[in-house]
């Protein structure tokens, strides 16, 4: 029985969030799903209808581990004014109507009038007595706030619970200066917690320290407190390797720095006390797990007098009266009219008010039968025994302390569990291979068993385990069906790539080609696999790309195209993946410049020996490739080729959006498709219509008939889960994102207030500038290649046709530097991606005559981190990065100048020219 209070402690951590109306069934061997509870003919069966399937489900209550129904915000308080603790740990509220040598008569809201047997009450006491109960509990993790981001905690039968290293809960129960702390920890393995009283509700640690904690020393649970240089310490119970429980009343002063510990019949177990300087009240409790597990099972907060309790002798029955004074003897009788207790001693009779009763303990039970069934309330309630009927909207449970038969209503109930199972409930006689099926919400072992699409219900129809009977899967549903767990992921070794060349280096790319070797026999005689948008990965043969498409040839079908807008990639040597990339190599070959955002290029070539260039694929067939690249159509041997990449429109990534971002949601159809994942590698997605003999059968839209064998199946993907793991994929990573729009930058400041020049406070100044080779405007072709002109000093002008500053900086900038005409002074204006007409225009306009580099890429901007323009670089003659001003103004003039002044006569570049 403590296997299974673990497994279904274990089964509630794991399970993501349902609807707020759904209740969730737990089986024992770790299923769940969401639902509702229908009525059975047979106790031994629970029908179970999910959402997600056209049918109930019928299980055996022998496979069931517990039903968790939904928990509203705020918390039902009992109704009643007494509380009965019953033996197995049961719970009841109400009013105490008689009392018996027999029987107690007790009028329960939820049940009406029932009798309780007398040997089996530990203990009654006035719950709803007035002002002195604080709190009643626990109410599961209603009330608590977990320390960390992670979720350590649970609850089952609403108390707290948890078996992770390190697991923090704190909350704020309005524990007052002096309080009575009732608790009852439970641990299944070697304790090791800590809980504090008179904690604050914040992360300050040191309040924490200074609480008043029971916390496990080896194998003793210590009371302890440290304030200051003063400490106390006191032993209060032993433990050792195994199940365990502490159970205590804590009488705390936080005032008079005293704690006294007793258990529930009275015996002391332990002090200590501590005299703070400055007395601090803090109304707070934590629990913290160390290692092993932990349970919190009771917890009741009252108001204490300071008095401490009088010593009793705790094995016989007694009376605690409010004033702490106690009344040995026999329970005899209760009289509801005077609301007045007569205890009898003998020969001697004590009458004793209700109002003067706080509790009153009755011999334990001798033996405690075990029970096979336990509900629990919201409000506390906990009842078991054996269920006899499950109806729509109640149990009937027998219970062995109460004397009738209960009607236990669904309406608020909390939870219930099975606490006895069968082994031999699991329908192991179901033919197929088992496998896990995986919803939103949903975890089910079991076996596709035969089935055909019909309307509003798939063809897939799971048999889960302890199940009777399987159920269709709806239409639209999204999941998986797991037969194997793919491999944990390998640890990274890092290999060498070959350096990828600058996109839009054609000729650079060609160049690498036509030195390439020509393909062994063997390199093609392996797999070479289509990768579509979807996720499917089909080995075959490209054998021609058109306008329209691919064709090609495979064994899986006799289709033999596709069209462009379903593939996202294709392999045409026997490759290990997409390339492998480090960030910045990749960054660069995915950001689309703003010169092409009109015809942005649709494919990504990639060469055998890793370079890379982008284009438009016009044709290939199986000699060559014509890729067209910024108008001119380019010719390359297809032997030469290793992958080719798609780019697609409804790809494109803005500048704020990451390129990894979740995947749209994909609208729910009325159809069901699937995704079967192979053993092999290969990935087929279709739209099942049968499935029988083991295998799921269908259409592809792209191979036209499709049979997948549950044998060689790891996964079966369904509707959603498609998209959203084709998105994890390697290819599908693959995406353009515009280039960062540089910003219009405001007018360069004054001097430093600290006497520095300015232009000395980007990271890039007094480090080697990057180099770069640009093609010049007009020039036929010639290129500016930074690395040409050591000894030179290179004023570098970033800017824009559209940036109105940039053409107000731009003619003050080439007359500072026409100042220094025959000092080895040259300008070069840097454009950031336009079309050459359209800069021509913009510099007649405005009757400019610079030297203009075309930054058609975007690589020069990135390199200097031009993000703002007008931007102005200074080069020095060693090559290095002297100043480097963003933004323009008239201030920019005599800055520019005095910097160009130090440069070229050698003086100190950190320091203003004197005026």
């Amino acid at each position: 029985m403590k296997s299974i209070s673990l497994l279904i402690a274990i089964l509630l951590a794991c399970v993501p969030a349902v609807g707020a109306d759904d209740a969730v069934l737990y089986l024992t061997n770790g299923g769940f799903v969401p639902g509702e509870l229908m009525s059975s003919k047979e106790p031994t069966v629970m029908r179970w209808q999910s959402k997600s399937f056209t049918q109930p489900f019928e299980f055996s209550l022998g496979g069931v581990a517990a039903v968790q129904f939904a928990i509203p915000s705020t918390l039902p308080k009992p109704i009643g004014e007494y509380c009965l603790e019953l033996a197995a740990g049961d719970v009841l509220f109400g009013e105490l109507l008689g009392l018996t040598a027999d029987v107690a008569e007790v009028d329960v809201a939820r049940f009406g009038r029932v009798h309780v047997k007398r040997d089996q009450i530990r203990r009654l006491y006035r719950w709803n007595s007035g002002a002195d109960l604080i709190y009643l509990g626990p109410n599961g993790l209603t009330e608590w706030k977990e320390i960390s981001a992670t979720k350590h905690w649970r609850e089952e039968g609403g108390q707290p619970l948890t078996d992770q290293e390190g697991a923090n809960i704190r909350g704020d129960f309005g524990i007052p200066p002096q309080a009575i702390i009732e608790f009852e920890l439970a641990w299944k393995n070697r304790p090791d917690f800590v809980f504090a009283l008179g904690v604050s509700d914040s992360d300050d640690e040191s309040i924490f320290k200074r609480a008043f904690r029971f916390e496990v020393w080896d194998n003793e649970l210590v009371i302890r407190c440290e304030l200051g240089r003063e400490a106390d310490v006191d032993s209060v119970q032993e433990t050792s390797v195994g199940a365990g429980r502490a159970h205590f009343l804590a009488y705390l002063d936080q005032e008079k720095g005293r704690l006294l510990v007793y258990s529930p019949n009275g015996t002391p177990h332990g002090q200590i006390n501590v005299t703070p300087r400055k007395p601090q009240v803090h109304s707070g409790l934590r629990l913290t797990n160390k290692r092993g597990d932990v349970r919190l099972e009771r917890l009741r907060i009252s108001r204490w007098n300071g008095i401490p309790p009088r010593e009793v002798q705790a094995n016989k029955s007694r009376l605690h009266r409010t004033d702490g004074s106690i009344a040995y003897g026999t329970l005899a009788s209760f009289d509801p009219d005077l609301k007045q207790f007569t205890v009898r001693d003998g020969k001697e009779e004590i009458k004793v008010a209700a109002d003067q009763i706080s509790s009153v303990f009755l011999s334990p039970p001798n033996d405690e039968v075990a029970r096979g069934f336990r509900a629990v309330y919201l409000d506390g309630t906990r009842l078991s025994g054996d269920l006899t009927t499950i109806a729509d909207d109640h149990l009937r449970l027998t219970n062995p302390a109460i004397q009738e038969p209960l009607r236990l209503p669904l309406s608020a109930l909390r939870s219930f569990a099975i606490l006895k199972h069968d082994d031999s409930a699991a329908n192991s006689s179901v033919e197929g291979r088992i496998g896990r099926l995986e919803l939103d919400g949903l975890r089910l072992h079991g076996r596709l068993t035969n089935g055909r699409e019909q309307p509003g219900a798939s063809c897939l129809v799971w048999h889960p385990d302890f199940s009777t009977n399987g159920s269709p899967l709806r239409a639209g549903a999204a999941g998986r069906v797991v037969y194997r767990d793919p491999p944990p992921p390998q640890p990274k070794v890092t290999q060498p790539q070959n350096q990828p060349q600058p996109v839009g280096f054609v000729d650079a790319f060609l160049k690498a080609l036509s030195g390439g070797p020509t393909a062994a026999a063997s390199a093609t005689a392996g797999k070479r696999t289509m990768h579509l948008r979807s996720g499917d990965t089909i080995p075959c043969e490209v054998t021609k790309i058109s306008a329209e498409g691919i064709n090609f040839k495979t064994t899986l079908s006799d289709a033999t195209f596709v069209p462009h807008d379903k593939v996202k990639a294709v392999e045409l040597t026997i490759v290990d993946g997409p390339p492998k990339l480090n960030k910045t190599k990749r960054e660069r070959l995915l950001t689309l410049p703003r010169l092409q955002r009109d015809s942005p290029p649709t494919q990504l070539i990639r060469s055998k020996n890793g370079d890379f260039l982008r284009g438009r694929v016009i044709d290939m067939d199986d000699q060559e490739l014509r890729l067209e690249v910024r108008i001119e159509t380019k010719k390359i041997p297809r032997d030469r080729i290793s992958q080719i990449i798609w780019f697609h429109p409804d790809e494109l990534v803005s500048t704020n959006t990451s390129a990894t971002a979740a995947p749209k949601s994909v609208a729910t159809s009325d159809t069901t498709r699937v995704q079967a994942m192979r053993s092999d590698g290969i990935r087929l997605t279709f739209f099942p219509e049968e499935f029988a003999k083991n295998a799921l059968s269908g259409k592809s839209e792209v191979l036209g008939n499709c049979r997948a064998e549950v044998d060689q199946v790891d996964q079966f993907l369904i509707g959603a889960a498609i998209e959203q793991s084709a998105a994890d994929l390697a290819y599908h990573r693959w995406k353009l994102h515009h280039a960062v729009e540089p910003k219009i930058a405001q007018d360069v400041d004054g001097p430093n207030p600290d006497g520095r020049a300015p232009g000395i406070d980007s990271p890039l100044v007094g480090k080697a500038a990057p180099d770069f080779q640009l093609e010049l405007l007009g020039s036929g072709g010639k290129k500016f290649h930074l690395a040409d002109q050591k000894g030179k000093v290179v004023v570098l002008d970033f800017w824009a046709t559209w940036c109105g500053p940039c053409l107000q900086t731009m003619p003050l900038v080439d007359k500072v530097v026409h100042e220094f005409d025959g000092q080895d002074v040259r300008l070069i204006a840097v454009n950031l991606e336009e079309p050459p007409k359209t800069i021509t225009a913009t510099l007649e306009r405005h009757k400019l005559n610079v030297t203009v580099a075309l930054d058609q890429d975007g690589v020069a901007a990135t390199k200097y981190q031009a993000t703002a323009i007008p931007q102005t670089v200074i080069i020095d003659r060693e090559g290095n990065v002297a100043r480097l001003f963003v933004g323009g103004g008239p201030k920019l003039a005599d800055q520019l100048r005095d910097a160009l002044q130090s440069i070229v006569t050698g003086g100190d570049t950190t320091k203003p020219m004197p005026k």
